[in-house]
C-alpha cells in the first residue's frame, strides 16, 4: 500500500455550514411532527399496544421525537471523534475488497473544493435511510421490534399500504439519526483527496479513483434502486387500497387524509429524514480540521513507503 501524504493548508479544510440550510430542514420536520403529535393526541394515530423500541423510551409520542434529537447529538459527538478511525478501517477494507491491486495516494491539489455542496451530501443519507426504512416496514416482525403499532382498527386488513407508511416514518426518522456515522468516513477520505490507482503496467493516462467515491457510487446505486422501488411498489398498493375502499368503503366513510398517507410519507420521507441527519452533519463540517489532520497522521503512522508523485501531472 503506497501512500503519497501532502501536508494540509490552512484554507483548504475549514468548511463553513449553510445555516439557512439547517435551520429550513428543521422548520419542515418541526412542522411534520407537529402535525403528528396533534392527530396522535387527537386519537387519529392511537399508540394501542406497548411494542418497539419507541415505546421503551420513557415519555409519550412527543417525546419519542424529542429522543431524535438527543440521538442525532449522540451520533454527531461521535462523528466528532471517531470518523478517523472508521475511515483507516473502511480503507483497509477497500484494500481487503480489491485484492490489494490498488497505489494510495493523498492528493496534492484541493480535494476539498472538488466535493459536492453540502445539501448534496445530506440528500444521499437521506435516501439510503429511505430504502432501509422500507425494506424493513415490510417486515413486519422486525418492523414492530423497532415501531410501536398503530390502531388502523376502522380500516380494512387490505389497507397494508398505510400501516407500511406510518412505520416506514417511524423507522426512517430512527434510522436517519445514525446514518451520519456510517457517511462521514466516505466524506473525510474523500475531503482529504485519499485516492487509488490501480496497479497495472504504466501508461500515459493514470485511472485514479477516491475510496471515498469508491464507496459512495455504492451507496448511490443501492439509494437509486430500492427509492424506485418503493415508489412504484407504494403507488401500487396505494392504487390497490383506493380500489378496495371505493367498492368497500370502511364503516362510516373515509377522508381524504386516508388517502393521502400512504403516498405522502413515503414522498416526504427523505426530507424529513434531513432533520436528524442535519444535526449530525454540522458536528461532521465543525470537525474537519481536526479530522482530516488526524487521518493523515494516522496515514504517517503506517509503516507504508512513500512515492513521490504529483497527480496533478497524471490527470
Amino acid at each position: 500500500m503506497n501512500i503519497d501524504a501532502f501536508p494540509l493548508k490552512d484554507n483548504e479544510d475549514q468548511s463553513k455550514i449553510s445555516w439557512k440550510i439547517v435551520i429550513a430542514i428543521q422548520i419542515l420536520v418541526i412542522i411534520t411532527i407537529t402535525v403528528t403529535v396533534v392527530f396522535t393526541f387527537m386519537g387519529a394515530f392511537p399508540f394501542d399496544t406497548n411494542l418497539g423500541i419507541y415505546r421503551i423510551l420513557p415519555g409519550n409520542i412527543l417525546f419519542d421525537f424529542v429522543w431524535l434529537y438527543v440521538f442525532s447529538l449522540i451520533i454527531g459527538t461521535m462523528v466528532y471523534f471517531v470518523t478517523p478511525s472508521i475511515s483507516v478501517f473502511l480503507w483497509k477494507f477497500h484494500r481487503i475488497l480489491t485484492n490489494k491491486n490498488y497505489n494510495y495516494y493523498v492528493q496534492e491539489f484541493n480535494a476539498k473544493q472538488m466535493s459536492e455542496s453540502q445539501a448534496k451530501r445530506m440528500i444521499l443519507p437521506a435516501f439510503v435511510t429511505l430504502g432501509i426504512s422500507y425494506s424493513i416496514s415490510n417486515i413486519r416482525s422486525i418492523a414492530n421490534a423497532i415501531f410501536v403499532s398503530e390502531s388502523f382498527s376502522p380500516l380494512a386488513p387490505e389497507a397494508q399500504t398505510i400501516v407500511i407508511s406510518m412505520a416506514l416514518l417511524f423507522i426512517l426518522l430512527l434510522l436517519s439519526c445514525f446514518i451520519v456515522l456510517l457517511f462521514a468516513p466516505m466524506w473525510l477520505m474523500q475531503d482529504k483527496g485519499l485516492v487509488c490507482e490501480l496497479k497495472t503496467k504504466p501508461r500515459m493516462t493514470a485511472d485514479i479513483e477516491g475510496v471515498g467515491n469508491w464507496y459512495l457510487k455504492m451507496m448511490k446505486g443501492f439509494a437509486g434502486i430500492s427509492t424506485i422501488v418503493a415508489y412504484i411498489f407504494t403507488i401500487l398498493q396505494t392504487i390497490e387500497w383506493y380500489q378496495f375502499v371505493l367498492i368497500f368503503p370502511p364503516e362510516g366513510g373515509f377522508t381524504l387524509l386516508i388517502f393521502l398517507i400512504p403516498v405522502a410519507a413515503v414522498i416526504v420521507s427523505p426530507l424529513l429524514a434531513l432533520g436528524p441527519i442535519s444535526i449530525a452533519f454540522v458536528m461532521y463540517e465543525r470537525s474537519i480540521r481536526k479530522n482530516i489532520q488526524s487521518l493523515e497522521t494516522r496515514i504517517r503512522q503506517k509503516d507504508l513507503s512513500v512515492v513521490e508523485i504529483d497527480l496533478r501531472k497524471m490527470t
